[in-house]
């Protein structure tokens, strides 16, 4: 990863634990990896622990030009989603964040969503939060970022299967549409 011009980095679907991203991602700084503009790491076996290990890389500034980061199918949870939330508000090119089926409940989107400043997810076009955990409460907390202009005008949240009702859903919605 210690290169320039590597734009893509597909390591979906290969078991990838918390000590392989740690090791993946331990040392890397902001002279690391500054072309990556896509990074996959879909489908692999990390949690809290590889999250965090991920957390501390952005931290550093390892990947300053993502635009498209998928983290989805890990079993990263709320705790994941927690150590993981203050950078990801921060990248400054995001467009794009896939956390679908990462076992996140109302306090890792509580996480996500806590004391948006203006330029938190910034960039961000597309969230996706689907077939995680949260209900009703993750939701109220969606609607309160989005009524406090935390997130940019023309976003689209997908969070189909979660146990959230309808009508909270129908809410976030409306909340976007204003």
């Amino acid at each position: 990863l210690h290169t320039n011009g590597l734009h893509t980095l597909q390591l979906r679907c290969n078991s990838l634990g918390d000590a392989e991203l740690k090791a993946l991602f331990d040392g890397l700084g902001s002279s690391a990896a500054p072309s990556l503009e896509t990074l996959n790491l879909e489908d692999n076996d990390f949690g809290p622990a590889g999250a965090e290990a991920l957390a501390a890389a952005l931290r550093r500034g390892a990947l300053p030009k993502l635009t498209m980061f998928s983290l989805g199918w890990n079993p990263s949870g709320s705790q994941g989603a927690a150590a993981l939330a203050a950078q990801l508000r921060r990248l400054p090119e995001l467009t794009t964040l896939l956390l679908i089926n990462n076992e996140i409940g109302d306090e890792g989107v509580a996480s996500l969503f806590a004391n948006l400043g203006k330029d938190d997810f910034k960039t961000l076009e597309r969230l996706y939060l689907s077939n995680n955990t949260f209900t009703d409460a993750g939701m109220v907390k969606i609607v309160a970022a989005i009524d406090a202009g935390g997130m940019p005008k023309g976003s689209t949240l997908f969070m189909s299967f979660n146990p959230a009702s309808g009508s909270a859903a129908a809410a976030v919605q409306a909340a976007l549409d204003k």
